[in-house]
């Protein structure tokens, strides 16, 4: 994954302001990269535009080959359903469906056939641990319980990359640690590429890469440990 001069700015008060100012960085493939900054540093908006959710103003964001300013609206949409997997700060699961349901959705947009689905979406499930809750609705889960479920669908497509927006903001560090060896453990499954985005600087221990995000300007903290 490459971003070469990637800035983005949005309109407030009649102002532009620079929300991500010229950034460049490498993500290698079944890499951990943790990206470490304060609320309004910009993290949100740079995983957005790593998973073709917001464009930048300038720059490119070539992923698995793709460069997603080459993609429109439709291309953009399989290049998140089929390559790159965004988890956002809130989850984004639905409490009144059933866990199985959640994590089926990418695979029903995919217009994959049932009986494959089933196959997928158990596998997922059980890797995990989620098998068990498979009918039980989303809503009557814990937190951690929820965002394993958003891990789940976010991996049943089997993305090349996969994006995590503040994954244990509202977690307690016990289930923080089970979701960030929860990561590690699809890195080394499926060589995904991992980038988590944080303010908690615990985190960083479990990445094989850090860096830092202030006010708009990306810093390598520590170097690639591949």
């Amino acid at each position: 994954m490459l971003l070469r001069d990637v800035w983005k700015s949005y309109a407030f008060l009649g102002m532009s302001i620079n929300i991500l100012k010229g950034i460049n960085m490498v993500a290698y493939r079944g890499e951990v990269v943790g990206i470490h900054g304060p609320s309004g540093s910009g993290k949100t908006t740079l995983l957005r535009i790593i998973a073709g959710l917001v464009r930048p103003d300038k720059g490119e964001v070539i992923v698995d080959g793709y460069n997603l300013n080459m993609l429109d609206e439709y291309g953009l949409a399989l290049y998140r359903n089929n390559v790159c997997s965004y988890i956002p700060q809130d989850f984004a699961v639905i409490d009144t469906m059933t866990v199985y349901e959640n994590v089926e959705v990418p695979l029903l947009l995919a217009g994959v056939d049932a009986d494959v689905r089933r196959k997928k979406v158990m596998e997922i499930l059980d890797y995990v641990g989620l098998k068990d809750k498979a009918n039980l609705r989303t809503g009557k889960l814990s937190g951690g319980e929820k965002q394993r479920v958003a891990i789940g669908r976010a991996l049943v497509t089997t993305p090349s990359v996969l994006l995590a927006d503040e994954p244990t903001a509202s977690l307690d560090w016990s289930n923080a640690i089970k979701v960030a060896e929860l990561f590690l453990s699809i890195k080394k499954d499926f060589g995904t590429t991992i980038i988590i985005v944080t303010h908690d600087a615990r985190l960083l221990e479990y990445v094989d890469r850090s860096m830092s995000l202030f006010e708009g300007v990306l810093k390598q903290i520590s170097s690639p440990r591949l």
